[in-house]
């Protein structure tokens, strides 16, 4: 067992203990998670979501998160993100050392959370995701895992975590252009949204 395991593990249960009695967590899906190497996408528009997908996900996986490098300078966040086994990423220049650090853990059977959108993004903006989380995905040929987290965070209130189906960006193998990578991005954050649960139930793929 990793010492970044036993970190998140021990995170796991103190947000057990102090996090998931204050809201109605919600998760779903979790069951389709696979074995092996895997990229978790999820929408962001919340600081919690990390733990919120992790916490969801369970002991069974531990899902190590791309993050922004400033979170590191953060006291105590910081300390706490890099002990569970979370890595930076530079978002405003071409960070090829956090792709690196992303490939090496998914060479190794591991799981990497990625945020496509590349920041916190509230339900009314209009923002292009970023292509890394697919273009990772395709030089390494491991599937993605669309994951939707309730935009609306408030104490006592419902959230939901809901896990998509994993799939493969480029089945067939083609020679992807920067162009490919965009479309296959939208393609990503379309297969999110269309797991944010309605009325009667879970609309898209689940």
């Amino acid at each position: 067992m990793s010492k970044a395991f036993r970190a998140y593990r021990r995170l796991y249960y103190f947000l057990k203990v102090f996090l998931i009695p204050f809201i109605r967590f919600r998760p779903k899906g979790m069951e389709q998670i696979p074995d092996g190497p895997l990229i978790v996408c999820a929408n962001h528009t919340s600081n919690l979501d990390p733990l919120l997908v992790s916490m969801a996900a369970g002991l069974d996986w531990h899902i190590q998160y791309m993050a922004k490098r400033e979170l590191f300078s953060v006291p105590i966040i910081g300390a706490v993100i890099k002990a569970v086994g979370a890595f930076s990423v530079d978002r405003d220049n071409n960070d090829v050392r956090a792709v690196k650090k992303a490939m090496s853990l998914l060479r190794k059977g591991d799981k990497v959370g990625i945020f496509p959108e590349g920041r916190r993004v509230l339900h009314h903006e209009q923002t292009q995701a970023k292509n890394g989380a697919v273009m990772i995905a395709d030089k390494m040929s491991v599937k993605i895992m669309p994951v939707y987290v309730t935009e609306h965070k408030r104490l006592f209130g419902r959230i939901d975590v809901v896990f998509g189906t994993p799939y493969d960006v480029n089945p067939d193998r083609r020679k992807l252009t920067s162009d490919d990578y965009t479309v296959l991005a939208d393609e990503l954050m379309a297969r999110i949204f269309a797991l944010e649960p309605q009325k009667h139930g879970t609309r898209g793929q689940q």
